[in-house]
């Protein structure tokens, strides 16, 4: 359901608040994420390898990236584009992103579009995405428009993955499946 009269931009830049997120914050993690994965991702395939991590550790890394969004001025960014090169690299996060792009289509009217944008120009591999330009004629927008949108896009995907993380690592936690810190309790 949407809310006549409310921008797109102004139901993430709310959702931000609401989460005590800064928007600006999550986009400049969530950036470095979809662009560490793109180049991982082409990486993969010159190499002729799936991915370079098959053995997932998705749930300390799960509780390290809800800690970095929650308090991004606890690491720096070396730190966090470290952490975007191990995440990116994970079988696992293919798999949810698939997931969070539909969740993008449904969040907002614009979802579509910004689930579009996500996907063509992150998630294909640097090799076979498509450039901004190609983006901006394909959804009918000038310059300035296209790149609030994206960074819209980028801002929305890294909510819902986040929130989705939030989500698991609580459900984790009541099973007594994990600690607090994240690690797996044997």
């Amino acid at each position: 359901m949407y809310v006549i009269g409310i921008t797109a931009h102004e139901i993430i830049l709310n959702e931000c608040i609401a989460q005590g997120i800064d928007y600006d914050e999550m986009y400049a993690i969530i950036r470095e994420l979809l662009i560490k994965y793109n180049a991982g991702k082409a990486f993969a395939k010159r190499r002729g390898i799936k991915w370079l991590n098959n053995v997932s550790k998705k749930i300390p890394y799960r509780t390290q990236f809800i800690d970095i969004v929650a308090h991004p001025e606890n690491y720096t960014k070396k730190e966090r584009r470290v952490f975007a090169w191990k995440v990116a690299c994970e079988m696992w996060y293919s798999e949810k992103s698939i997931m969070v792009l539909d969740h993008m289509k449904m969040f907002v009217e614009e979802g579509e579009a910004l689930s579009h944008i996500i996907d063509s120009v992150y998630m294909k591999g640097a090799n076979t995405k498509k450039s901004d330009e190609t983006m901006q004629k394909e959804l009918f927008m000038g310059h300035t428009k296209y790149f609030d949108v994206k960074k819209d896009a980028i801002v929305l995907y890294g909510l819902l993955i986040w929130k989705y993380c939030k989500r698991r690592d609580k459900e984790d936690k009541d099973n007594g499946i994990i600690d607090e810190n994240g690690n797996i309790i044997d």
